[in-house]
């Protein structure tokens, strides 16, 4: 059992424009944060947060800065650690602009989780109008409008998260649901067989997702299709398929709350939560993992200033007969959190916007994780 404490000084969302040049009634037309350049089409918002954090681990783990379970040792070793950093800083740049009656939108945002402590990029990409996505953000195979808030930067461990370059094509079917397909750049993090030779992706991974939204939330159903080659060097090679769903959601409970919930399953689909895609058989050749996870979460709102929200998350690998006796095995993932957030603004003549939130309650972000080595 690993236990992780999180405490998170305020974080400061800062958005600062300046519209001066702009006369009034055009100011008051743009939404806050937002400067347009005079004379053209074009809005710019720049902005991020600071975020400085004491971590300490009650158990010895290989990730001091946040909490991948598959980094928890399983040696039974033991020892507690403290750390504090601010890694998870974020800045960003948001562009829009109007060419030919086509809507283009720039954006690009990075945090400071590089080697080091130096800027790491997280997400950019063009998106030109309603249909066409080019660059890095989130995998349309994952549901990005359920990571779970909690302090920590990672997320569950059997839970889809992921930024991966793509190229992405979204069509509405009505005015509540739409189909995406993308061709994302593989991850590969695969056993290696004893024979010396490299990992090849042939092709990019081709997913789907399918999304119903309305007033009562949302359903989402993905899916994923990926093939690897490991090229022996003395010839030959060993290829692997790999494939996956992914039904996730969010429903509305109350006047405020929400339900929110996911399951995965499929050979390979550890590539979408980092963990890995294939193992090695009692031959030597390659096998996939199959994945099972399962994520479940509530969020309650006590009041306009305050949240509270309890998540469960857990995952099995059926590993391989080729893997170590070590190899991750199952995660149970829990943890609660409140969120106090107040909000000021103020907004003036030159669109000076300063928002401070959410300010997070440090004592309840308690994450508690078993993870198992494989079965002798």
């Amino acid at each position: 059992m690993t236990k992780k404490f999180f405490y998170s000084t305020a974080i400061l969302t800062f958005c600062v424009v300046a519209a001066y040049g702009q006369s009034q009634s055009a100011a008051d037309e743009l939404p806050a944060g937002w400067w347009q350049i005079p004379k053209t089409t074009t809005q710019i918002k720049a902005g991020g947060y600071v975020k400085f954090d004491f971590i300490h681990d009650f158990n010895p783990i290989g990730s001091p800065d946040f909490f991948d379970v598959s980094k928890i040792p399983t040696d039974g070793s033991e020892g507690a650690s403290s750390h504090l950093n601010a890694k998870e800083t974020r800045l960003f740049v948001d562009v829009k602009s109007t060419i030919k009656n086509t809507s283009i939108r720039t954006y690009v945002e990075g945090d400071f989780y590089g080697s080091g402590s130096a800027f790491r990029l997280r997400m950019a990409f063009l998106e030109i109008g309603k249909h066409w996505l080019v660059g890095q953000t989130w995998s349309n195979f994952m549901d990005e409008s359920i990571i779970p808030a909690t302090l920590d930067f990672e997320k569950p461990g059997a839970y889809a998260f992921a930024r991966n370059p793509m190229v992405r094509y979204k069509m509405e079917l009505s005015k509540s649901s739409y189909l995406a397909f993308a061709l994302e750049q593989p991850v590969e993090n695969d056993q290696k067989p004893v024979e010396s030779g490299a990992f090849y992706s042939p092709f990019p991974d081709l997913n789907a997702r399918f999304r119903v939204s309305e007033k009562w939330g949302h359903i989402q159903l993905s899916a994923f299709l990926a093939h690897l080659t490991y090229e022996y060097t003395a010839g030959g090679n060993d290829k692997e398929t790999f494939y996956g769903g992914n039904l996730s959601g969010r429903l509305n409970v109350a006047k405020a709350d929400y339900l929110f919930f996911q399951g995965l399953y499929g050979p390979g689909i550890g590539r979408y939560r980092g963990g890995m895609s294939s193992g090695l058989d009692a031959d030597g050749n390659l096998e996939a993992i199959v994945d099972k996870g399962f994520t479940l979460g509530y969020e309650h709102r006590w009041c306009n200033a305050f949240t509270s929200l309890v998540v469960y998350n857990h995952g099995i690998n059926e590993n391989t007969e080729g893997q170590p006796s070590n190899s991750l095995y199952q995660t149970n993932y829990g943890a609660n959190l409140g969120h106090f957030v107040p909000r000021r603004a103020h907004r003036g003549r030159t669109a000076e916007v300063l928002e401070f939130g959410p300010w997070s309650v440090p004592w309840v972000d308690l994450p508690s994780v078993h993870r198992s080595a494989s079965p002798s």
